[in-house]
């Protein structure tokens, strides 16, 4: 069960973090109603608290308000998803070939221990350690590629991005794909290769994106509903 602590970090900025792991992990889904009494008591804060998360996540794009009243975790039209996954082509390809001509031999080294505990989570066959693995693997190429206003933006798009994972990785044969992807824009980051770094990028968000559609489910209408 996840609680909130009163150290370290504000409380608001607590339940926002627990927020967005629920949704980034599937706990969450696409369309799911966010009940402010339940969440009170499961995290023992305060409704305007509470409240104050929930703005936050609005303003990322992860939930929105509902006319009538009440907060959803957001679903995204499949024409707003495919504009997600174009920004997110265009700023991650950068990260992956500031990191080749930048990262220290130290972030080259984290990147190496992310590749390979996304390769160990898919010969676990375990769906949601690969998903856990991927965000680390994400992660340390937001923090290595030495632009702080890049990683800020990847974030944000990642963070839209993670209403869309579960969908992706259960077309049959993706996950296996998206390691195998993993695997080679790693290979061309140590290999200090910058423009391939950032070709295999792009190319891994646009199969994502392929994926993407090719799950979109007709009977959901415009919506995503993972």
């Amino acid at each position: 069960m996840q609680t909130v602590t009163r150290v370290v970090a504000p409380v608001r900025s607590q339940v926002q973090d627990l927020l967005k792991l629920m949704i980034f992990e599937g706990q969450l889904a696409p369309g799911d109603r966010l009940i402010e009494r339940d969440l009170c008591q499961r995290f023992g804060v305060s409704r305007p608290l509470l409240r104050e998360a929930l703005r936050q996540l609005d303003a990322e794009g992860l939930v929105t308000s509902q006319p009538n009243g009440g907060v959803v975790v957001k679903m995204m039209t499949v024409e707003e998803a495919t504009d997600v996954y174009a920004v997110r082509a265009f700023l991650e390809g950068g990260a992956a070939r500031l990191t080749a001509q930048l990262g220290t031999d130290d972030a080259i080294e984290a990147l190496r221990e992310r590749t390979r505990a996304v390769e160990r989570a898919l010969g676990d066959s375990d769906p949601l350690a690969l998903r856990r693995a991927k965000n680390a693997f994400y992660e340390a190429l937001q923090e290595s590629c030495g632009n702080p206003t890049l990683a800020e933006m990847l974030r944000i798009v990642h963070g839209r991005i993670h209403l869309l994972r579960t969908l992706t990785l259960n077309e049959p044969g993706r996950m296996a794909a998206a390691v195998a992807e993993i695997r080679a824009i790693f290979d061309a980051i140590e290999a200090r290769d910058a423009e391939e770094a950032f070709r295999l990028s792009v190319r891994h968000i646009e199969n994502a994106a392929s994926a993407m559609r090719k799950a979109w489910r007709p009977s959901a209408g415009t919506t995503l509903e993972n």
